[in-house]
């Protein structure tokens, strides 16, 4: 397994992003955009899903495992993709 290293740039204040930054670090990792909605969903090859829920940056992921984690929009960006990589890279 290689090692994944992101480099995420805070948006300046006032810059409105929505997801975005979440979106392209998961497709630098792997995940791939949904064929419907590419700007919404990305999908990981483990089954894994992760959405952004509503026009307010509300998200969520449904684990492989059937676990459903939502991500209210004051969640910071790092977070959810810390999550999302821990919930698709499990340590054995």
């Amino acid at each position: 397994m290689t090692d994944l290293h992101l480099i995420i740039t805070p948006p300046e204040p006032g810059d409105w992003h929505g997801r975005l930054d979440v979106l392209e670090a998961l497709e630098a990792a792997g995940w791939v955009g949904d064929a419907e909605m590419p700007l919404d969903i990305v999908r990981h090859p483990s089954g894994a899903v992760w959405a952004v829920t509503n026009e307010c940056d509300d998200s969520a992921m449904d684990c492989p495992n059937g676990a459903v984690i939502e991500f209210p929009s004051d969640v910071p960006s790092v977070v959810i993709i810390a999550a999302c990589l821990a919930a698709t890279h499990p340590t054995q």
